[in-house]
């Protein structure tokens, strides 16, 4: 049995940080950072509608993936046991995305088209993170 890296301490709770939780960390402020210089390129392009469209997609990408990996983290643990469906924190994710849709659609200052793509930062900064050489184990 592998024994996971416990090379980081986490600066806040004192406990030893598993690579799962560096690469969680790794893509969500890779997405935050991705999300912040897009609308902010949009805020100085005067185009506030996409802005707003790209921080809400944004935003709802990030909660899915905290989401997401505290199941995945949740079930790793309970690997060893028979394990339940995740229906609920499925379902809740699938609200948060629907809710975000559905808020961009209904409201004229932010634009859907923009909420849209930005609900898949998270997968993008994922996939360059596989494409660029990064590793969920992290680096040695």
């Amino acid at each position: 049995m592998n024994s996971p890296d416990y090379s980081i301490v986490h600066p806040f709770v004192g406990e030893p940080v598993h690579s799962f939780d560096k690469y969680v960390r790794r893509v969500f402020f890779g997405t935050l950072s991705l999300v912040l210089v897009l609308a902010g390129a949009f805020l100085l392009a005067g185009n506030r509608p996409w802005a707003r469209g790209l921080v809400l997609g944004g935003a709802a990408s990030l909660v899915n993936l905290v989401i997401m990996a505290s199941e995945v983290r949740r079930q790793g643990m309970m690997a060893s046991r028979a394990s339940r469906p995740a229906y609920g924190r499925y379902t809740l994710r699938m609200a948060i995305i629907a809710a975000a849709l559905i808020y961009a659609a209904t409201n004229e200052k932010i634009a859907l088209w923009a909420t849209i793509p930005a609900l898949f930062t998270s997968q993008f900064a994922m996939t360059c993170g596989e494409l660029l050489g990064g590793k969920e184990q992290g680096t040695a």
